[in-house]
């Protein structure tokens, strides 16, 4: 099998899960990583044997030939360093968002079909065993028509020094935390038609490495995504949780029961499902799904290039990505307007892998 030629722009915190993962890859060969901080990019070349380290993005496309591009920088750098890339012929996987501007995606989604590579972006929640057995269990409709789904998590945010952004403009919990559960969802429910929301800044300032900054963006945001035929799913995320319990954190219900997914969507721990009516027949719970599997949030660029190699089409899309980061800006603009907002975009579904 081929080995998929591959390049790491930005090198903080999440990149020390990334590289590892790409480098464990027996299709992946890591040729270069880039960060304005050229000590940082130089520390991470070294730290995992990558030959080349740039500071400047422009320069790195220019002279490294390499196939697929993963954008690791903070959020507010996806778009323009993303479109370097695709404008370059290269492949590209992006941390959460693609974009934090919906003209913006959808001209990235269009330049890379124009360019005929690809663009995909996190969260990759779909290609997890955990997600892939609860569509499976949808797709029997074991639950009967369901109608209502759930999810919920949070934590108390970002301390970190250099995690300032996380609570400016462009930043913010939905973006980082609600992301998940949403991809989650409409990947297992199909795509958002409209949305209600409730945002706002519960914190108006935090303390970030012994600086205390003004907080710009959600902390506490609740959605209400309309699905199309009845179908309504809430998700709540913030930065003002300081614990919660997590044996389920995904709730989907049905006409004939209902199903939970444990842990969280970037680390799922278990799947179950209750079928029958409730209040009508006792029943029980029972696992049909059990980790730990392999599955990690930092995986779907080892994914991509995997798909790469072997060329085989993703399950994910940029089209679902675009769809997600639709789905955050309309619920954005909801909670202050109180209007509902119809969602325009749609991709590919279901979600479901071939045999599964």
């Amino acid at each position: 099998m081929r080995k998929v030629r591959v390049a790491v722009v930005g090198c903080g915190k999440v990149s020390e899960h990334y590289l590892p993962h790409l480098q464990q890859s027996s299709v992946v060969e890591l040729v270069a990583v880039c960060d304005p901080l050229i000590e940082r990019a130089q520390r991470h070349a070294q730290a995992y044997s990558i030959e080349h380290a740039f500071q400047d993005i422009d320069q790195m496309l220019c002279e490294m030939n390499f196939e697929l591009l993963v954008n690791l920088t903070p959020m507010p750098l996806h778009a323009s360093f993303n479109r370097k890339a695709l404008e370059a012929g290269r492949h590209v996987w992006c941390e959460k968002p693609i974009a934090t501007d919906l003209k913006e995606a959808q001209v990235l989604l269009a330049l890379a079909q124009q360019q005929g590579v690809g663009l995909w972006g996190a969260p990759s929640g779909p290609i997890s065993p955990a997600f892939q057995s609860m569509a499976k269990v949808l797709s029997t409709g074991t639950l009967g028509q369901v109608y209502v789904a759930h999810g919920i998590f949070g934590w108390s945010g970002p301390t970190w020094p250099g995690s300032a952004w996380f609570y400016q403009k462009g930043g913010g919990s939905l973006f980082d935390l609600g992301v998940y559960n949403l991809t989650m969802l409409t990947g297992l429910l199909g795509p958002a038609h409209s949305v209600v929301a409730m945002a706002g800044t519960a914190i108006q300032e935090r303390v970030i490495a012994g600086e205390i900054i003004p907080v710009e963006a959600d902390d506490n945001t609740a959605l209400i995504l309309d699905h199309g035929n009845a179908v309504y799913s809430v998700i709540q995320t913030g930065f003002v949780y300081a614990a919660q319990r997590d044996d389920w954190t995904i709730q989907v219900i049905g006409t004939n029961g209902a199903m939970t997914m444990g842990g969280y969507a970037w680390s799922p721990r278990d799947v179950s499902i209750y079928i029958g009516d409730q209040m009508k027949a006792s029943g029980q719970w029972e696992t049909v799904w059990q980790g730990p599997d392999g599955y990690v949030f930092w995986g779907g660029a080892t994914y991509i290039a995997e798909c790469l190699a072997k060329g085989e089409k993703p399950l994910l899309s940029g089209e679902h990505a675009v769809h997600v980061l639709e789905v955050m800006l309309a619920a954005l603009r909801a909670a202050k307007t109180g209007h509902r907002i119809q969602i325009t975009s749609t991709f590919p579904w279901p979600l479901l892998k071939e045999g599964e």
